[in-house]
């Protein structure tokens, strides 16, 4: 019996434990910074003597609650002051870890957002608000366009990272070390199927929000492209760290990419592309190690990033180059003197295309095939994987 009630004890307090919940939180604009608690259990909670820690990327800032009582199963926002706290403190704009210790220094709970965690960034008067509670940052949380703090969320849409077909591209970020002259900064959006989408009203999220027009329409295995030209007034491409944000029109977050020290790491010309072009794999990414279908390469915006590009001759005179179009097929291209013929094979040696060296785009199904050529006598194979 005594062990029995030590144990409904220990269960007693580690549901305890994890008592208070980080449920919405306000980073911008300044001076309005705000953290709300949800009290989850049945009994009330003084959060007299707890800290809120926020870990940024090279300082801990840490304050002291004051007294304040949270009601069983209810909510309480606190601005970021000396009316809640024993000092101000602020919530960095690009990201930060927020955690909440009780007064035994036990961590009650934490959330990571923006370009130190997979929580989204809440832009200027929005909040980032939870929910659900499956441990995973960037399912539990989502942008609230209409913010409730102090009582419930429900006004907020679950996120949707990884479903549909349109997804982040290309990133060509740029600032004032780079060394192409009037650079052109791009976000490229891809729609990974055999069908047009419209993104008629879906939201591009990075610092500021940029609403797509009413109608757009990305053709199958088309391209959307976002210039400069047209970002709002504080949409801003940081190539040192930043993070990117793809919205439905209902608030439904479909994708987010992010970088840190994109200069040091792909130069200042190079953009951040999925190669194989289209294919993603993972959608929750917030800096570059975790952001692992994107990688440094020339810009290309509206275009496609092929996965490869192997000359079958070198020669300069007669050369030939094929490269794997994910999506879509085999790229042939040659250069204006080259004069043979080629055959496309399948995995099993079957001659599926035959015809005389030219440019063009042979459109087949995902696998494995080899590009033949005879050239002035010279016989060349290579090998090409297509993805789809």
């Amino acid at each position: 019996m005594k062990r029995m009630i030590v144990l409904v004890f220990l269960l007693i307090s580690a549901v305890n434990l994890f008592a208070l919940r980080i449920n919405e939180f306000i980073v911008t604009p300044t001076g309005s910074e705000a953290v709300e608690l949800y009290n989850e259990t049945g009994a009330s909670v003084d959060v007299n003597g707890y800290k809120i820690y926020v870990v940024g990327t090279s300082t801990t800032d840490s304050t002291t609650f004051k007294s304040f009582t949270i009601s069983a199963g209810g909510y309480r926002s606190f601005a970021m002051d000396t009316a809640n706290f024993a000092a101000d403190k602020g919530l960095p704009n690009d990201g930060a870890i927020i955690k909440i210790y009780n007064t035994t220094g036990t961590l009650l709970d934490s959330v990571g957002y923006g370009d130190l965690g997979s929580a989204p960034v809440p832009i200027y008067n929005f909040s980032c608000a939870r929910v659900s509670d499956t441990g995973d940052n960037a399912d539990d949380f989502n942008m609230d366009w209409t913010p409730s703090m102090g009582a419930v969320n429900s006004s907020v849409a679950s996120p949707g990272l990884g479903t549909g077909s349109v997804f982040i591209n290309e990133v060509f970020a740029s600032d004032t070390f780079d060394s192409v002259s009037a650079t052109v900064e791009f976000i490229e959006l891809y729609n990974n199927s055999n069908t047009s989408v419209d993104i008629g009203n879906w939201v591009i999220v990075c610092d500021d929000d940029y609403n797509i027009p009413s109608s757009t329409m990305i053709p199958a295995y088309g391209y959307y492209v976002l210039y400069d030209t047209s970002f709002p007034q504080f949409f801003y491409l940081d190539a040192w760290r930043d993070n990117i944000y793809l919205y439905t029109g209902t608030g439904v977050r479909l994708d987010q990419v992010g970088w840190n020290a994109l200069n040091d790491s792909v130069g200042p010309d190079s953009s951040f592309a999925v190669r194989p072009n289209g294919v993603r794999t993972y959608y929750k990414g917030y800096n570059m190690a975790t952001s692992p279908d994107f990688e440094p390469y020339v810009p290309t915006p509206g275009a496609v990033n092929p996965v490869e590009e192997i000359y079958v001759s070198s020669e300069k005179s007669n050369s030939v180059k094929v490269a794997s179009l994910s999506n879509v097929g085999i790229l042939i291209e040659a250069s204006g003197d080259a004069r043979g013929t080629l055959e496309i094979i399948d995995i099993n040696g079957r001659v599926i295309f035959k015809s005389a060296i030219k440019n063009m785009v042979f459109d087949t199904k995902a696998g494995t095939y080899f590009v033949k050529t005879l050239i002035d006598g010279n016989r060349n194979s290579v090998k090409v994987d297509v993805i789809k």
